[in-house]
């Protein structure tokens, strides 16, 4: 009985510190700068669509990494291709605008999208569409990775208590 006791004592401890630490976290913000770019002044590289991907076209994609969240969730990114059809599967929720060109979107149900400048859409994890690009498309996108599991948050919380401590 002891040791259960020391046990849940120690836990709900763990719990309370990790608690603690993203009380502070929350309180006193990153103090690291915003980010701002503009699209024809970003760093982009090749992202090349997935050859099986394809259904017609020979789309050449680049990709421009903006900003990420401090803990590694979440990314947002400028992304543009040329002319082209492909089918596109979701390996994150990934909220888009689009800032140049069109797309027509067809979902896996026959719903049929057309964004334009100024839209935006949202993809959950695993979905899947097709895309009709018929020429340029400049998107901003944030892609939003699963959530951390009850160990990924623990040894969060564990560094960001020690942080504290040793900072």
């Amino acid at each position: 009985m002891k040791k259960f006791s020391f046990a849940a004592a120690l836990l709900v401890g763990l719990a309370i510190v990790g608690l603690y630490a993203e009380i502070r976290l929350h309180e006193q913000g990153r103090p690291v700068a915003s980010t701002a770019i503009r699209p024809g002044g970003a760093a982009y590289s090749l992202a090349p669509i997935p050859a099986n991907w394809v259904v017609s076209g020979d789309p050449v994609t680049e990709v421009a990494e903006v900003s990420q969240t401090h803990d590694g969730s979440a990314q947002v990114y400028l992304w543009r291709t040329t002319a082209s059809t492909f089918r596109w599967t979701h390996h994150a929720d990934e909220i888009i605008t689009i800032l140049d060109g069109e797309v027509f979107i067809t979902e896996a149900d026959g719903r049929r999208h057309h964004l334009t400048p100024g839209d935006v859409a949202h993809f959950p994890v695993g979905s899947v569409q097709l895309w009709e690009v018929p020429r340029t498309l400049l998107k901003s996108a944030i892609l939003k990775h699963r959530s951390p599991t009850l160990i990924e948050a623990s040894l969060r919380w564990v560094r960001r208590a020690r942080a504290l401590v040793t900072g």
